[in-house]
């Protein structure tokens, strides 16, 4: 659940008729220590983005808002529809960068990254099982991840346009590991509290095979998501301006 496209700006960018962004630390292509300079780059610039940058059409990342996604899983123990709207992703800006691979000939970015505390915020409508127990409910959800591991696998594909080459993101996948999961939805059962209580703490009791389960079906909604935004800006900056060449 995706720091996520801001690992990508990592310097000042400038472009036609656009105010530059905030002052982002530079970080060369040449540089024997590219990977390093990203390393310590990126959670800079992901503290100065908290606030969006309008110039640049990048939303606040804290939190950073998702209009909506809807989520299937129907194989194994767990086997539930679930709507959400409104989404609010908080913790994003406070991710530590553990490692950073660039690849920058083949426009391919590798990068994992540790969370202390995420929280997936949203309005859902939810019906289905968890093992044989049948569940359904319309309020509001709470995900918390607690150091969440996440593996960023970034695919670019070079675009040229009036003289400037651009790294349009083709594809984005992530994977979430988190060390634990806490989930909590309101009104769950027609707002029985007596049924929604026994819910919530079976649900908690069993996070980590409830988790394990659906996690596949939020890394593909949310890579989407990232990948949307993340070219936002990658569709208007040259990449020499994001990755400078001199």
């Amino acid at each position: 659940m995706l720091k996520l496209f801001a690992i990508l700006i990592p310097q000042r960018i400038y472009f036609k008729n656009v105010e530059s962004a905030p002052d982002f630390t530079r970080c060369r292509q040449r540089d024997s220590k590219l990977n390093d300079c990203l390393k310590n780059a990126v959670p800079d610039a992901l503290r100065r983005m908290k606030e969006g940058v309008p110039a640049l059409s990048v939303p606040p990342l804290e939190p950073l808002h998702v209009s909506g996604m809807n989520i299937d899983a129907g194989v194994g123990p767990v086997v539930l529809t679930q709507n959400y709207r409104g989404i609010k992703l908080h913790g994003l800006t406070d991710s530590i960068i553990t490692t950073y691979k660039a690849d920058l000939k083949h426009y391919r970015l590798k990068t994992e990254s540790v969370t202390p505390k995420m929280e997936f915020v949203a309005d859902y409508v939810m019906k289905g099982r968890i093992l044989v127990l049948p569940i359904q409910g319309k309020g509001v959800a709470n995900i918390t991840m607690v150091n969440l591991v996440v593996k960023h696998d970034i695919f670019g594909e070079p675009i040229k346009r009036d003289g400037e080459i651009y790294m349009h993101i083709k594809d984005y996948k992530v994977k979430f590991i988190p060390e634990k999961v806490s989930l909590y939805f309101s009104n769950l059962f027609n707002g029985d509290k007596r049924l929604g209580d026994q819910m919530n703490l079976f649900l908690n009791e069993n996070s980590e095979l409830v988790f394990n389960e659906l996690k596949e079906s939020y890394e593909k909604s949310l890579s989407s998501v990232f990948q949307d935004v993340t070219n936002k800006i990658f569709d208007k900056v040259p990449m020499n301006k994001i990755f400078l060449e001199e």
